[in-house]
């Protein structure tokens, strides 16, 4: 089977699925830069959507090597709240907050991962369910 006949067999695929569930997930601001002398920012998640929203908001420590982006678990920056629920039409304030008693000496380079969860009730059969993920650079100056 040639590269063309394949590629066609998944797009006729693609068009028999009879609707995309599509999500309702905003963030804002888009980029997180906390000042000198801070330790924390306030990032704001919208549920446009029409069904219930529930998300995660997850902190991870962002470097580079061999021009690959490598995001590690950090305990020295948190979300608060982590875990919530966003009702259509909703909104929620997330606070971002630097835990780490060590001072600021150089940029620190983080990712906020706001995730939208599974919502097993708002799924259907033949249904496509696209989970939405925002990957928000969030950085603390010296």
């Amino acid at each position: 089977m040639s590269l063309r006949a394949i590629a066609m067999a998944i797009a006729m695929a693609c068009l028999a699925v009879p609707a995309a569930q599509a999500a309702g997930l905003r963030v804002a601001p888009v980029l997180l830069d906390v000042p000198s002398g801070g330790n924390s920012t306030t990032l704001t998640v919208w549920n446009t959507g029409d069904t219930l929203v529930p998300v995660q908001v997850r902190v991870y420590l962002w470097t580079h090597k061999g021009g690959d982006d490598i995001l590690t678990p950090t305990t020295a920056v948190v979300a608060s709240p982590p875990i919530a629920s966003l009702k259509p039409g909703g909104e929620n304030l997330v606070r971002i907050v630097r835990v780490a008693r060590t001072p600021v000496t150089a940029r620190e380079s983080y990712r906020v991962l706001v995730d939208q969860l599974p919502n097993p009730k708002g799924y259907k059969p033949g249904v496509v369910g696209i989970l939405v993920r925002h990957a928000i650079p969030l950085y603390f100056e010296p």
